[in-house]
C-alpha cells in the first residue's frame, strides 16, 4: 500500500475507535445523569434510559464491526490449538466459511428487515428503529467482508500468522 493509503487507513481506524469511545462516554454520562436526577431531583428521566440502550446497541455492533480485530473476538478454540498446523488451518477455514456464509445468506433478510423498521419508533424519543438497528446491518456486512479477507489470507503462503 502506498503511504497515503496507509495514512488514510490509520486515520479511519483511529476515527472508528474514537467514535466507539465517544459512544461509551455518552452512555456513562446518561447513566450518571439518570442516577443524579432520580436521587437528587426525585425525577425519573425516561429518555436517559432510551439513549443509553440505543447507544449501547450501537457501541457493541460498531465496535465488533469496525474496532475489534478478528483475533480479539471470542472464539472457542481450545481443541483447535491442540491440532497440527494443517488441521488448524482447515478448522479456521471451516469456521470462517460457516460464519461468513451464514451472515452472507442472512444479509438480504437483515437489510430488508432493517429497511422495514422505518415505520416503527422508540417509545420515548420516537427515534426511527431503522436508524437504531442500522448498526446490525453494518456489523453483518463487516462479518462477511472480514471472513472473506481472512479466508483469502488462510489460503495464501504465510497463513500460519493468521490463525
Amino acid at each position: 500500500m502506498s503511504r497515503s493509503w496507509t495514512t488514510a487507513w490509520e486515520l479511519a481506524c483511529a476515527s472508528t475507535r474514537l467514535i466507539a469511545s465517544a459512544m461509551f462516554a455518552c452512555v456513562f454520562i446518561a447513566f450518571i445523569y439518570k442516577i443524579v436526577m432520580r436521587y437528587a431531583a426525585h425525577d425519573a428521566v425516561a429518555w436517559a434510559d432510551e439513549v443509553s440502550v440505543v447507544l449501547f446497541v450501537w457501541m457493541i455492533f460498531w465496535a465488533n464491526a469496525l474496532v475489534v480485530p478478528d483475533r480479539r473476538q471470542i472464539r472457542f478454540d481450545l481443541v483447535v490449538r491442540l491440532l497440527p498446523p494443517r488441521w488448524q488451518q482447515a478448522a479456521a477455514i471451516a469456521r470462517l466459511t460457516i460464519i461468513g456464509g451464514l451472515f452472507l445468506w442472512a444479509l438480504p433478510g437483515v437489510i430488508d428487515y432493517i429497511a422495514f423498521l422505518w415505520r416503527e419508533r422508540t417509545p420515548v424519543l420516537s427515534l426511527r428503529l431503522d436508524f437504531v438497528y442500522a448498526c446490525f446491518g453494518l456489523f453483518a456486512v463487516a462479518v462477511v467482508i472480514r471472513s472473506a479477507i481472512a479466508l483469502y489470507q488462510l489460503v495464501r503462503p504465510g497463513w500460519r500468522q493468521h490463525i
